[in-house]
């Protein structure tokens, strides 16, 4: 996929969680339904897909290894989707980093 708009990371040390790791919930992403901000024990905070939590309570636990990192792209850019949820991609640029851009940055 190529990348037709750039950019900038908004979280510079977000969130990351072990399968099994408690976390908080703290709101609903009103402009991306279907993520949640999310507090992890060691105090860092970020969106969280909603499918990836136990429970919709407010202490919950996360299914699966993620981390919420998100990737600094520019336009023309080549990249791969390795995940897409509600409205945002997983990317792998060709240097082998990824993280997490909205969708319609994407073509």
């Amino acid at each position: 996929m190529r990348i037709t708009r750039p950019y900038e990371v908004q979280y510079a040390d977000p969130i990351t969680a072990h399968a099994g790791e408690s976390l908080t919930i703290r709101r609903a992403d009103d402009e991306f339904p279907g993520w949640r901000w999310c507090r992890a024990l060691d105090g860092r905070e970020g969106w969280v897909p909603v499918e990836l939590l136990s429970s919709e309570e407010p202490e919950t636990v996360i299914l699966q290894d993620y981390s919420a990192r998100e990737l600094q792209v520019q336009a023309g850019e080549d990249v791969v989707v390795e995940d897409a949820r509600h409205g945002w991609v997983l990317v792998r640029n060709v240097k082998g980093e990824r993280g997490w851009i909205p969708a319609d940055r994407v073509h």
